[in-house]
């Protein structure tokens, strides 16, 4: 396939450490669609090796906005159904440009092991010195090994490695909206990291038309800054207003009109722009519904996002924990970091008002701004052709367009209901 997958499909086989590499045939996208579809058949045919399944949607890495979703397949140890998480930030357009189309990853090592995946390159590295780093201290580790600071670095910390069911995978420094405990996947895998890192080409089928769609649908994108837009109309509270004092840039994902991400500085003045020696000055907030039960608990902006911070660093999911954390707002620093390791570990995921996010496959990582249905289909389209189904929904943006793009990038027709039957 030399249209929109660049590479094959990788096989892991942990209790190995070896690796394959099989052809990602047209077949595959034909017979059960693109994206989350697809991986969901590749999960299916490996269902025995209980397999986490990495990969990424039609349009992801390209210039279509919002194109940058990836995701992480496999069986919840909350549920113990299957159950996807969010691959954003930039790691999903460098889970597209790695090499390989899809990954799957089988079994359980004896040892502690991280996959690093560069240019159709699987290396299964030993991961001794990493086990027991928080995913600060292995983002960090992992860029120092290979002299590389845009690596993309999916791992777990403590949490993790317990394996506890609040854990969670962040992306690099920051959370991901696992609400799956899917980093409690990777820790009884002994599975401590993905990096991810690429330089691939994608190649559309007709370059031009491709070329001409993506241009016109960027121009008419709305795009803004901060989480309010992105909740509108679920009473989340001014999550802006009340982080406004701390913030000091707003950043988008990859290719997203939008800057939701929020990165907030506590430890040194917002407004500093110049380097001045402080080498952890805040964070990046990304995840709104986070921020949303600490805001509706009480808690002051700065001690929140200093629990965000311990809550990421320890690979911990931000909205469960934060949710658990809400009813008691702390303002001392050590008491925030000690509130956050004795968080018992509750299950429920969802967001302050009420839970109206469906279960199931899809977590309440994606605002619940429209009724079940429709929700879901945006989870749904979003995941099989990677645009950030946050952002169609607070966008407002009409699919057919993406659809369009998806005819001149590899020759696929869709349509919601298409995309619907896939899930069936």
């Amino acid at each position: 396939m030399d249209v929109m997958y660049y590479g094959d499909t990788l096989i892991v086989d942990l209790p190995t450490g070896k690796t394959e590499q099989v052809e990602f045939s047209p077949e595959m996208l034909t017979e059960n669609g693109p994206g989350l579809a697809a991986g969901i058949a590749l999960y299916r045919d490996h269902e025995d090796g209980d397999p986490l399944v990495f990969g990424s949607g039609l349009l992801t890495g390209t210039t279509a906005p919002a194109s940058s979703l990836g995701f992480v397949l496999g069986k919840s140890p909350l549920s113990g159904e299957l159950a996807v998480s969010p691959l954003s930030l930039f790691s999903g357009a460098e889970m597209k440009l790695s090499g390989f189309s899809m990954v799957v990853i089988k079994g359980d090592s004896p040892k502690p092991v991280y996959l690093w995946l560069h240019d159709g390159v699987a290396d299964v590295l030993d991961a001794a010195e990493l086990w027991g780093l928080d995913t600060w201290g292995t983002t960090d580790a992992v860029r120092s090994e290979m002299g590389e600071q845009l690596v993309q670095v999916v791992s777990i910390g403590p949490a993790g490695e317990s394996p506890s069911k609040l854990s969670a995978y962040s992306i690099n420094y920051w959370g991901s909206g696992d609400t799956a405990a899917l980093g409690a996947r990777m820790g009884g895998k002994k599975l401590k990291a993905v990096a991810l890192r690429g330089l691939g080409m994608l190649d559309a089928e007709e370059p031009q038309d491709f070329y001409e769609g993506a241009k016109g649908l960027l121009s008419e994108a709305p795009a803004w800054k901060g989480f309010n837009k992105a909740c509108e109309g679920i009473d989340a509270g001014d999550i802006d207003g009340w982080l406004k004092p701390l913030v000091h840039r707003y950043r988008s994902c990859f290719a997203c009109p939008a800057a939701c991400n929020t990165f907030v500085k506590y430890n040194e003045g917002p407004s500093v722009m110049e380097s001045t020696g402080v080498e952890e000055p805040g964070m990046l907030v990304t995840g709104a519904a986070s921020a949303a039960w600490l805001l509706s608990g009480g808690w002051k902006a700065e001690p929140a996002c200093r629990a965000m911070e311990s809550m990421a660093r320890a690979g911990i999911d931000l909205i469960r924990g934060a949710r658990e954390l809400a009813g008691s707002p702390l303002d001392d620093a050590s008491e925030t970091e000690e509130a956050v390791g004795g968080l018992s570990g509750g299950e429920e995921a969802g967001w302050p008002g009420g839970d109206s996010s469906p279960k199931g496959l899809f977590g309440p990582w994606v605002p619940p701004l429209a009724d079940e249905d429709e929700w879901l289909l945006a989870n749904r389209i979003g995941y099989v052709i990677g645009i950030c189904p946050t952002y169609l929904l607070a966008s407002g943006m009409e699919t057919s367009g993406l659809f369009g793009l998806c005819s001149s990038a590899a020759g696929v027709e869709l349509d919601p209901s298409m995309v619907a039957g896939m899930f069936s």
